[in-house]
């Protein structure tokens, strides 16, 4: 490393964020690439090239650079860019992906091609880069890759194609960064500042009418500016940052948070139970709907069930609140549990094949209602991919189980629009909607809490028309099976469960649990832009990172 010039590239390098991250690199003697495919920010139309360009403000300051028009969208492109400055420069040390772009997409709201626009772009993109990366870092034994999330994505907001691809982001950066090879880290930004883009999404929600009185302006003048966030994105990619990988960081302009994971606050058994109905009786209102309100389980004090676990239920299941259900499904397991545990309930099933895509999911469920009659319900149970071979590298396992996660999330997404608009032209209000996310891969556990973030924004999106549920399948098919069936009924039938609407809901071989969402659990707040030499001690104090991994350097 010392031998030759280091070498950075970032994505999104024209303006804004990226722009600021590529000059503060710039200013500390690295060779940037800034990589801008010049085009609109909703990414419709190209652009000409300005007079003033991030790599000419680089080398007018006495630094290195050059730019490149690819498109992350491109992924051979991003290959041959990343191999050809291997070859030219001796190296890649690290890449940063702030490419965006910006479209009005909703849980009950966007055109579809929006909706793949921005999916193709801040997902495929972000893996288009990690699978350029990675292996030329592997073989070097050093590398440093940071990613860009928002806050859309961990905190409930109803910005629908966006929201998915960020919190993706959020889980690929979690799960590969755990799994990163020896001297190389992934890790991912969670910025704020006033960029061309948030100006655009407050300008399209001041149109649309849903700023509250120009409280949108206000917030953006008070937002630091793009140049704030720097040297912070600069110092995540630099030498002594190697000791961190896997994290999610807020990132303010004067502050940074770090952003934990989900993980589960209440687990409940469900095997060898005499009444798995009567157990979700007790145990959701008193300590899922409780946590899930909190964010943190009230456990730990007297036990709190009892024998529950050894108690019979009623002679006959109570029968639910809805009474017709189309299961959307291509698992036949699946659809035989939940439809028992419907039928047991007195609800009426029609299965329906998995379509893929807006109109093709508005089209089944036409067809479905005009032969069927009207529906109170929909559960959505797609297979995922299989799991890889688990003797390859774990971070290649983590890209390949990520393979086709776009179209999954477009699947996704369409059943939410039929519902939503299903729920718009009938009274039986409101229309549940359950999604059940096979996640037994990598990519299908980022898909899952791709879903759940989608589901939190129904309700309100909807206004209560659409009430959704999400949950994670960790387990096959034949171990989770009455299980699930008994959690979906219990969705459907039981008004207390409404609270779960949006929660992250898992079921596992022989249990059921209920996960948090992504949250701060930890701030500094240092004044910026400048980073304090302290920095790195209190944030290893605040994941608990107190001695370095082995295999990263410190």
């Amino acid at each position: 490393m010392s031998s030759r010039q280091r070498v950075a590239v970032v994505t999104g390098g024209g303006g804004g964020i990226g722009a600021a991250i590529a000059e503060e690199l710039g200013r500390d003697g690295w060779f940037v690439v800034t990589v801008d495919p010049l085009v609109t920010l909703d990414g419709s139309e190209r652009l000409q090239e300005p007079e003033e360009t991030t790599a000419g403000r680089i080398v007018a300051a006495g630094g290195s650079a050059r730019a490149s028009s690819v498109s992350v969208t491109d992924g051979e492109a991003v290959r041959g860019l990343f191999n050809e400055l291997v070859e030219e420069q001796g190296g890649l040390d690290a890449v940063v992906n702030v490419a965006g772009i910006t479209r009005q997409t909703g849980f009950a709201h966007g055109a579809e091609q929006d909706w793949l626009a921005v999916l193709a772009v801040h997902l495929g993109g972000y893996l288009n880069v990690l699978d350029a990366a990675l292996p030329l870092m592997a073989a070097a034994g050093h590398g440093r890759i940071l990613g860009v999330t928002s806050g859309s994505g961990w905190r409930a907001a109803d910005a629908g194609a966006y929201s998915c691809a960020k919190r993706a982001v959020a889980a690929i950066t979690w799960q590969i960064g755990r799994q990163a090879p020896p001297g190389v880290t992934v890790n991912a930004m969670s910025p704020i500042a006033a960029t061309r883009m948030v100006a655009a999404a407050i300008e399209r929600a001041r149109q649309a009418g849903t700023a509250r009185s120009g409280r949108g302006f206000s917030l953006f003048e008070s937002m630091p500016g793009p140049e704030h966030l720097g040297p912070l994105g600069a110092h995540i990619v630099g030498e002594g940052f190697g000791w961190c990988t896997g994290r999610v960081l807020f990132a303010g302009g004067s502050e940074v948070a770090v952003i934990d994971e989900p993980r589960l606050l209440e687990v409940v058994r469900s095997e060898d139970v005499v009444s798995l109905a009567q157990v979700l009786d007790a145990v959701v209102p008193r300590a899922f709907v409780t946590a899930e309100a909190s964010q943190a389980s009230d456990g730990g004090g007297n036990p709190r069930f009892g024998q529950i676990f050894d108690q019979a239920g009623p002679a006959e299941a109570a029968p639910a609140q809805v009474r017709s259900c189309a299961v959307v499904t291509d698992r036949p397991l699946l659809a035989a549990s939940v439809t028992a545990a419907l039928e047991a309930r007195s609800v009426t099933c029609h299965r329906v094949e998995v379509p893929h895509g807006f109109r093709n999911a508005a089209a089944a469920l036409s067809s479905l209602v005009e032969a069927a009659g009207p529906i109170d319900a929909i559960v959505v149970a797609p297979s995922g991919p299989r799991p890889t071979d688990r003797a390859t590298d774990g971070w290649r396992q983590v890209l390949a189980e990520h393979g086709g996660i776009v179209e999954h999330l477009h699947t996704d997404a369409g059943w939410s629009r039929a519902a939503s608009d299903y729920a718009a032209g009938t009274d039986r209000l409101p229309i549940h909607l359950v999604t059940l996310i096979d996640a037994v891969t990598s990519g299908g556990r980022s898909r899952a809490q791709a879903s759940a973030q989608l589901a939190r924004a129904a309700v309100g999106s909807t206004d209560g028309r659409v009430i959704a549920f999400t949950a994670s399948i960790e387990a096959s098919e034949a171990a989770v099976g009455e299980p699930l069936g008994e959690l979906v009924a219990h969705l459907l039938g039981n008004p207390e469960a409404r609270a779960l609407a949006g929660a992250e809901l898992a079921v596992g071989a022989g249990w059921l649990g209920l996960r948090s969402h992504p949250r701060p659990i930890g701030s500094v707040t240092y004044g910026g832009p400048a980073v304090p030499g302290w920095l790195d001690v209190t944030l290893r104090e605040i994941i608990g990172a107190t001695v370095a991994p082995a295999h990263v350097e410190a």
